[in-house]
């Protein structure tokens, strides 16, 4: 279904009652900026658009270049969005890896032209490819779509053109190994005989990904295209009874992991 403009949801509600319908016409003529009685898509809000149409979301704002351009992209409430670093325009949109709840929260990966979102909560996670055209547009086009990664708030890793990270919701889920370019799913912990991880947040160093499951093991996993390869992990002391969701850090050697109001610190260090 359509979102009702704002220019003609004149209550903010998102439909349209008997009121603004019959007061549609004189609403869609303020938004005709050139008044040339023709709705463009930058007038309706299809490359354009307000905090009112997106709004913030969790996600954090990655820097690229591509076209000769300086760009940020962020997963806002309801798209994926990059917008010139020079100036704030828009340059270009993809929608389908939001979901309805607006809590996207992992951020976006940009690699070769390409870049991959992914959410939970019904969503998944999706490759769009950028491309500039002779009149300098921006378009995002769909390369593929995967219900197998629906990443709610651990992240995602690209390495070996492999995306490692988890697939699950508030109700659980498992680590998960797709294919960058095609979505194909190389291997998951949900088709192993032993669940050996389950949901959890990465972050990657000095060749390895650290991996750290909600329930509070943290598991120093090889990453490979083939199978799983788990090369360590340890139970951190004084655990609270919350899931566990901040992220590891590894930083000059050191892995930092936060529970509530405790932060660990352990030597990592190659000796």
């Amino acid at each position: 279904m359509m979102k009702a403009h704002s220019a003609v949801d004149s209550n903010g509600n998102g439909t349209l009652d008997a009121a603004e319908i019959k007061n549609a016409t004189v609403a869609l003529r303020k938004i005709d900026g050139n008044r040339d009685s023709k709705l463009t898509e930058d007038e309706v809000g299809m490359k354009h658009f307000g905090p009112q149409e997106t709004g913030a979301a969790y996600s954090s704002a990655i820097a690229i270049d591509f076209g000769g351009q300086r760009q940020y992209v962020q997963f806002l409430a309801t798209t994926v969005a990059g917008v010139s670093a020079a100036d704030g325009k828009l340059l270009w949109r993809y929608d389908k890896p939001a979901n309805g709840m607006k809590l996207n929260i992992s951020t976006p990966i940009f690699h070769d032209g390409q870049v991959f979102a992914a959410s939970a909560y019904g969503a998944g996670g999706g490759l769009a490819r950028l491309s500039k055209g002779g009149n300098g547009e921006f378009t995002a086009e769909e390369a593929w779509f995967s219900k197998n990664m629906e990443n709610h708030h651990g992240g995602v890793i690209l390495h070996d053109d492999a995306l490692f990270g988890a697939n699950g919701g508030n109700g659980g889920g498992y680590l998960a190994c797709l294919d960058f370019k095609t979505g194909e799913v190389l291997w998951n912990e949900k088709d192993s005989d032993k669940r050996r991880v389950t949901k959890g947040s990465v972050a990657f160093a000095d060749g390895r990904i650290y991996y750290r499951t909600e329930e509070g093991p943290v598991v120093l996993i090889e990453p490979s295209r083939k199978e799983y390869l788990e090369r360590g992990r340890f139970t951190q002391p004084e655990r609270t009874d919350k899931p566990a969701w901040a992220h590891p850090v590894v930083a000059n050697g050191k892995l930092y992991i936060r529970d509530q109001d405790t932060l660990f610190c352990y030597d990592v260090k190659a000796k």
